[in-house]
């Protein structure tokens, strides 16, 4: 462990801004299916919309868990609205609600479900079908929920032409075959954001062929909105330590421009692993690279020598990514007391680099 207490600062500090990269979503469709009382499919022609909280009445089309008292449903959901006075509003929703019954059984509320609109009605539901879906998203009838759920919002954002990043939060956390078979349907789509979603969740996921869908989608994905939870997705969360995977993934960073979001990415993600085969490309980073670049480059080798596990979402917290104990032929009291996962002072980073550039050098059967 580190004890010096510079670098215990710079431990918290670095937690804190990882937290912050962190994608946010709203509440996992496992969450939603847990917490309601009931989900239907139903529509709403107006609400009243005021600052503490918003009314409508479902019209229910469809049930889809639990039971509901009739075809209709009146609704009131507390909250801190964007209106300084109650409104009507006649704006026509169709969406999917996860219902919640009041302590009272008297009233009903709806979870909050899209991390698109926390304040608005966006909010409040996810985009469905009225009728039962077709292929490739249709579902036996004894199907579980949370699986029936992934298929229909999957179905729902493809046809509502809602954003896809919707179902980065619905899927969150969610790792079942049904959630890999719809991203699968997402890749294969032939639109943009959905092909972003569908790449994002691979790499979240730590998906077989996931780099292999980065590299042949990402001309066709780079300029969509939605390829910021790709972006987000290979810097925080894909650290597949597959030697095929990290070689394909250096082959592309090689081919990114400088400054590019998607590099910058790749080389978090390297460091992150920190494998033989991604030693290579992060050693070039000591010659001529920024000072960021220079810093990933540096920490991603001097956690290989020193034996430090991979550095993931799970561990960020913890910081055991810096309980350097696994047991590596490289480690000695030179590496230890080069070790840096942040970025040195001014008068630190140059020595810094020439430690690592000369240890390097050292080594030439790291090079291949």
């Amino acid at each position: 462990m580190i004890s010096d207490k510079s670098l215990t600062r710079g431990v918290l500090f670095f937690v804190a801004v990882s937290v912050l990269l962190l994608p946010l979503h709203g509440a996992g469709l496992d969450y939603l299916a847990q917490e309601a009382s009931a989900v239907v499919v139903g529509s709403v022609a107006n609400r009243m919309e005021g600052p503490r909280e918003v009314s409508f009445t479902i019209d229910v089309e469809r049930v889809l868990s639990g039971s509901v008292p009739g075809p209709a449903l009146s609704v009131v959901h507390p909250w801190r609205g964007l209106l300084r006075s109650p409104s009507r509003i006649d704006q026509p929703i169709r969406g999917m609600w996860f219902l919640k019954k009041e302590a009272s059984g008297e009233s009903w509320n709806v979870l909050t479900a899209s991390p698109l609109g926390v304040r608005t009605i966006r909010g409040l539901y996810l985009p469905a079908l009225l009728t039962a879906p077709g292929d490739p998203y249709n579902y036996p009838a004894d199907t579980p929920i949370l699986d029936a759920l992934v298929y229909e919002v999957t179905a729902g954002v493809q046809s509502s032409g809602e954003e896809p990043g919707i179902l980065m939060g619905a899927f969150d956390g969610i790792n079942t075959p049904v959630v890999l078979e719809m991203l699968r349907t997402c890749l294969a789509a032939g639109e943009p954001g959905l092909q972003a979603v569908g790449i994002a969740g691979s790499l979240q996921r730590q998906a077989p062929g996931a780099i292999d869908h980065l590299v042949r989608l990402w001309p066709v994905v780079s300029a969509d909105p939605q390829s910021r939870y790709v972006v987000s997705a290979l810097r925080d969360a894909w650290r597949d330590p597959a030697p095929d995977a990290v070689r394909q993934l250096v082959s592309m960073a090689a081919t990114e421009p400088v400054g590019s979001e998607l590099l910058t990415a790749a080389i978090w993600a390297l460091a992150a692993i920190h494998t033989k085969e991604a030693l290579p490309f992060l050693a070039s980073l000591l010659y001529g690279a920024s000072l960021d670049e220079q810093e990933r480059s540096i920490y991603g080798l001097s956690a290989f020598a020193n034996g430090c596990p991979p550095q993931t979402r799970g561990n960020i917290v913890s910081m055991e990514y810096l309980q350097c104990d696994q047991p590596s032929a490289y480690k000695t009291a030179e590496t230890e007391a080069n070790f840096a996962f942040r970025m040195g002072t001014l008068d630190q980073q140059p020595s810094l680099v020439s430690f690592w550039q000369n240890w390097w050098v050292s080594h030439p059967e790291l090079h291949r």
